[in-house]
């Protein structure tokens, strides 16, 4: 799988990115802000795209958001973030596929990744 990375803690972005690589067999494209995540997403073809709820230039929320509004509607998102109230989860989750609430543990984030990924596949079949 093609994965779009955005987080702007490198310490957070390396773990996944060993995660998804190392664990997972997947490969991983890193961006450190959500302006850089929105230039990639709609300039290449990725499996899933995984945003930090809070980055520079333009959040999570805005860079799915301008993601959707590019015509790029069925790669699913996976939101990372710290803030896991209900009302930021439902705004995740009314732009994305699923929501991982940071901190996670890194032999986690793979399995996490799946389920989220298989229950999307499952409601969409």
């Amino acid at each position: 799988m093609h994965i779009l990375l955005a987080e702007d803690d490198p310490s957070v972005s390396i773990v996944i990115q060993i995660s998804l690589e190392k664990i997972g067999g997947h490969t991983v494209e890193l961006v450190s802000d959500g302006a850089q995540a929105v230039n990639l997403a709609t300039r290449r073809a990725f499996d899933l795209i995984i945003l930090d709820g809070m980055m520079p230039l333009k959040s999570g929320l805005q860079a799915a958001a301008e993601i959707r509004s590019a015509g790029i509607v069925t790669t699913p998102i996976i939101f990372l973030s710290a803030k896991n109230d209900e009302k930021d989860v439902q705004a995740f989750l009314n732009l994305g596929t699923g929501f991982i609430p940071k901190p996670f543990e890194p032999t986690e984030i793979c399995a996490r990744i799946d389920a989220i990924l298989n229950d999307a596949n499952k409601g969409a079949g």
